[in-house]
């Protein structure tokens, strides 16, 4: 007898729609299954058939053909073990189906519990936009699911829950669902939606507060900056000097997500395996690899497309320290993203697109002895090697980054005596609501993301600022995109001092957050 379960999988950040149809005929005792299925999907056949034993029903012993349509697409993962198992139950005629169609999701144990699996959120989506409105989860997998509207979602803890949603068509009480958001395409990018002040369900924010660090007044207001446009920070300086420190208080600047960058960053940690997902991902993502990762780890790939840390700092910032250190292929990886806010991953008979509208802030050592240039302790590098170190990080990378910032040695001093810095909280409502500012104008995105006519039309600029512009580019012989950066970043500048338009000290001082050479010119033009 054939019977025909929905049910889907996980392809990047995407769901699958999967009809998972059983055929279970006379003949040899056998359990294939059919349609590309990898190799998590073939071991499927010893989970369901413990699963079925220890539950108390029968493993029917006759020919079970599983076929997973469409069977010219590849499936990858656990999460159609339950609609197997349910599938060879129908077709050996051991359940009788109540009306309705009813999809399911979920990995089975030997022992017959059903198990969430990564990616429940997208693949309950893809489920809706098929029109099935019911859907059986795990139910550890409940308040993640029920983030999609319009659908009843139903959890189960074991087979012998599911078979009986299946033969009745009971719904098993749960948890109030919690705030749910129509999904449609929730892994595309939120620009006019980056940040909800005030939004409920952020919770608490880890890391050190702001007024830790102390003596680096010119780094404190280049974090400012950098996190109201959303540009790329570098943070240059000795061992101990406080740019891990100064980086860690990010998650408490940051103001809450609004709704669809939300929803975004949300389906990301779904994709993940980010769990327990009990509501949408309000805090923005702050991710920090360690300067080890391979390619994969960090564009994403493998053998289940998985996103990497550029997807999964989406709508977030991702911390590179000690940047050289990284391997060239993995920081070269991140110039396309930077620009597109995307990353394009073909694998063999595979390929999909990840989002990664993420914010670059990376630290680095002037040198492998970390004291290059400093004026109280002399560095043992050869007279060649901190140059040599500093062009591990390339041109065009160096060329993305808006903000260049040294962060000398503090004196014993002066972190013990004067009165407490601003802390977290007091410049966290300052970003906001310069972020709101940005976020008003017409083009709805960061300063940080501003590019051609709505990147001039929001600075503004008369002929003294134009003439100013144009000077301190010259100088630094920089190419357009470096000059657009210059304006964003002064743009950002004049937001946070309330200014409608771009004026020549904001130009000054986005200028002084240029490499070297750059405020050399500055200053020479002063």
């Amino acid at each position: 007898m054939l019977a025909i379960v929905p049910s889907a999988t996980l392809h990047g950040l995407d769901g699958r729609f999967i009809r998972v149809e059983v055929d279970v005929a006379p003949g040899l005792p056998g359990f294939t299954i059919v349609g590309l299925a990898d190799a998590a999907l073939q071991e499927a056949r010893e989970r369901v058939r413990g699963a079925l034993r220890n539950a108390g029903f029968v493993h029917p012993p006759r020919r079970i053909t599983v076929n997973l349509a469409p069977a010219d697409q590849r499936k990858a993962g656990a999460s159609l073990d339950l609609a197997m198992a349910v599938g060879i139950l129908l077709g050996s005629e051991q359940v009788v189906p109540g009306p309705g169609r009813v999809a399911l999701i979920g990995e089975l144990s030997l022992g017959g519990e059903v198990r969430s699996v990564p990616g429940v959120l997208p693949m309950v989506a893809v489920l809706a936009r098929r029109g099935l409105r019911r859907v059986v989860v795990a139910a550890a997998a409940v308040d993640e699911a029920r983030l999609v509207e319009g659908v009843e979602v139903i959890g189960v803890e074991t087979l012998i829950d599911a078979v009986a949603v299946i033969r009745t068509r009971r719904t098993r009480r749960s948890a109030p669902a919690p705030r749910r958001i129509e999904l449609v395409a929730a892994h595309g990018s939120a620009p006019g939606d980056a940040s909800a002040d005030g939004v409920a369900g952020a919770g608490p924010v880890p890391g050190p507060d702001l007024c830790e660090v102390r003596g680096q007044v010119e780094a404190r207001r280049g974090l400012e900056i950098a996190l109201t446009g959303g540009h790329g920070l570098l943070l240059i300086g000795p061992p101990g000097s406080g740019k891990t420190l100064l980086a860690r208080t990010i998650p408490g600047l940051l103001p809450p997500l609004g709704d669809a960058a939300a929803l975004a960053a949300t389906v990301v940690a779904s994709a993940a395996g980010e769990g327990p997902i009990n509501e949408l991902r309000r805090r923005p993502p702050f991710r920090s690899p360690h300067h080890t990762i391979s390619y994969a780890g960090m564009v994403g790939g493998g053998p289940n497309m998985s996103p990497g840390e550029i997807t999964r700092a989406d709508q977030g910032v991702l911390f590179l320290d000690e940047l050289p250190e990284f391997g060239r292929d993995v920081l070269e990886a991140l110039r396309q993203p930077m620009e597109e806010g995307r990353v394009a991953v073909s694998r063999v008979g595979r390929a999909t697109t990840f989002p990664a509208r993420f914010q670059l802030v990376a630290a680095m050592n002037p040198c492998p002895c970390g004291f290059a240039g400093s004026s109280d302790r002399a560095c043992g590098c050869g007279p060649r090697v901190p140059d040599r170190y500093q062009r591990r990080v390339s041109g065009p990378l160096r060329d993305r980054i808006d903000l260049w910032i040294s962060m000398p040695r503090v004196a014993p001093l002066a972190l013990v005596r004067g009165s407490e810095p601003e802390g977290s909280v007091v410049v966290g409502k300052r970003i906001a609501a310069a972020r709101a500012v940005a976020l008003a104008r017409p083009s709805g995105t960061l300063n940080g993301r501003l590019t051609g006519r709505a990147l001039r039309d929001a600075c503004r600029l008369d002929g003294r600022t134009e003439r100013r512009i144009v000077q301190l580019a010259d100088l630094e012989r920089a190419s357009g995109r470096g000059t657009e950066r210059l304006l964003r970043v002064a743009r950002t500048i004049a937001d946070l001092a309330g200014c409608a338009a771009v004026d020549e000290p904001h130009l000054d001082e986005a200028a002084w957050f240029r490499p070297a050479d750059m405020r050399l010119a500055a200053a020479e033009v002063v």
